[in-house]
């Protein structure tokens, strides 16, 4: 080998390890994997078989849905499920008194005064241009006079059932039937049960009585049993019962419907895993009607909605406060001896994960909210492609509080387009309350965002943690907001990488980190 030679393959073995050394000094792109680690999470939710079994409940009611909703038929369905129940499981059919085919159809509606509570391989199939409608009925929600083990607001408790309810149960499917007409619609009479609870808050007030949320997130944090936390006296207990709520439950699927006019959140798995929510359109303009809240389960789909409400659209949450991150007191309870990832040495509560959002139009107060009541853990969330045509409060809230602890961690957003946004375009806030001396702040950390776009906000990015638990490792690529009042503002934050990020005509590319200490985190709830 001459010298010319030699001097060419040294050359060429230098260049080599420059580049390697350049790779090796370049961050890894979070999302190299992104699409593995979502197909890793959808793999997990197996399809709901149904037994091959029906019962028509118009010709089992002897009975037919109009257009008043005249007859009540909660008994027939409840019924009807414990039949198909006895006999291994099957559809429960609510037909419309047209053929599927029919092209002029009328709403027809089923009242239904109470809840429906579900078995195991049950599906509800609901015919085109039906309603089901649950009359606001305080009484009747609690079943046997009974209260029913739900959570709410994070705290969990016997009250008033759910409209449509499973406990520790598997193999649930809720959907449209194929024909012509309106999706077929769920509703429940959401303006009367506000009235209802405004009523009772007001006669609460007068009678110099605690308010009802304040007292239950004192049963919260005094680590009541679970045992104990019965609270069904209508005068003094107005928690408004959730539209669906799947606790304990595994393997169910809600597909192609509308769901309006909720009393309180709308879907709310709780304490579950393995459900994919699809194909449906919400009207839910009440205080509270969060769109989907899955909480402390894991492995949940929601794809291809369309939302309009008034109130979150997804926030994913984990339980509140002390029970949050300690779990309740479960002995002595139905839950004692049951086998479950949420249930530890006689406590039941967990962390929620793998979370995929995604080919959905947003409408309503947060598009995207992680907490605030988040502490027990939220992590590997997974949300993109998603469409703002006209506003929402926020595109990404992460919230929380002092009273809180738990962490957010492992949260990949992509491909986000919103027209307009009336707060922040992207926040990270843990201080919801305005509480900023209780010994538990939150942690959040691994945050990864990229290619999303607001075209205008009052507030561009916000980002803040605390003096003693900073916010840290956020990563912003291509990120694009065209009008903002106020571009950037941040503090208690390490390593904030910002990559092609433009805020009106300024682009940052940056390695951010700040702790001033005469600046505090902002309340914002």
């Amino acid at each position: 080998m001459n010298l010319k030679t030699k001097c060419l393959l040294f050359w060429l073995a230098f260049q080599a390890c420059l580049i390697n050394l350049h790779a090796q000094s370049q961050p890894a792109d979070p999302f190299d994997s992104f699409n593995q680690k979502v197909e890793a999470i959808t793999n997990q939710i197996t399809e709901v078989n149904i037994p091959d079994r029906t019962i028509n409940l118009m010709e089992y009611a002897g009975q037919a849905p109009d257009r008043e909703g005249t007859f009540d038929f909660r008994e027939s369905i409840q019924n009807a499920i414990r039949e198909l129940s006895a006999q291994g499981g099957g559809t429960l059919h609510f037909p419309h008194v047209a053929e599927p085919d029919a092209w002029v159809k009328l709403t027809m509606i089923y009242r239904i005064k109470g809840p429906i509570h579900l078995e195991s391989n049950i599906e509800l199939l609901i015919d085109h241009s039906v309603k089901l409608f649950f009359e606001c009925a305080p009484e009747a929600y609690l079943v046997d006079g009974k209260g029913t083990l739900r959570r709410y607001e994070g705290t969990t408790l016997y009250s008033l059932s759910p409209l449509i309810y499973a406990f520790n149960k598997r193999n649930i499917r809720i959907r449209a039937n194929k024909g012509n007409g309106a999706l077929p619609e769920i509703t429940g009479d959401g303006e009367s049960w506000i009235h209802w609870s405004s009523q009772v808050k007001d006669a609460m007030a007068a009678r110099g009585e605690e308010p009802y949320w304040e007292f239950i997130r004192a049963v919260n944090n005094a680590d009541v049993p679970l045992r104990e936390r019965h609270y069904t006296d209508l005068e003094r207990h107005p928690y408004r019962p959730i539209m669906m709520e799947f606790f304990l439950c595994e393997q169910v699927e809600v597909n192609g419907l509308k769901l309006s006019d909720s009393p309180f959140w709308v879907v709310h798995p709780v304490f579950s895993q393995n459900m994919a929510f699809r194909n449906i359109i919400f009207d839910a303009q009440n205080v509270n009607n969060d769109g989907f809240d899955p909480e402390s389960s894991k492995n949940i789909l929601i794809e291809d909605i369309i939302f309009n409400n008034h109130d979150d659209n997804v926030a994913i949450k984990a339980g509140r406060d002390k029970e949050g991150r300690d779990g309740v007191d479960i002995s002595g309870t139905e839950l004692e001896g049951l086998e479950s990832d949420y249930i530890q040495n006689s406590r039941l509560g967990g962390a929620t994960e793998n979370i995929v959002f995604r080919n959905s139009t947003i409408q309503g107060h947060y598009a995207l909210a992680i907490g605030s009541e988040m502490s027990g853990s939220v992590r590997n969330i997974y949300a993109y492609n998603c469409v703002a045509p006209i506003y929402v409060k926020s595109g990404l809230f992460i919230k929380s509080s002092r009273k809180r602890g738990g962490t957010v961690s492992d949260i990949y957003i992509r491909n986000f387009q919103i027209n307009r946004t009336l707060l922040d375009a992207i926040a990270i806030i843990p201080n919801y309350d305005g509480d900023a001396e209780s010994p538990y702040p939150p942690s959040f950390s691994n945050i990864y965002i990229e290619n999303f776009r607001v075209r205008s906000t009052e507030n561009g990015l916000r980002l803040y943690g605390w003096p003693d638990a900073r916010t840290t490792d956020i990563y912003l690529k291509n990120i694009r907001f065209n009008e903002a009042a106020n571009p950037l503002q941040y503090n208690f934050v390490e390593n904030i990488r910002l990559q092609r990020v433009k805020i009106n005509d300024q682009v940052y590319n940056d390695t951010l980190s700040r702790s001033e200490a005469d600046e505090s985190t902002p309340n914002q709830n």
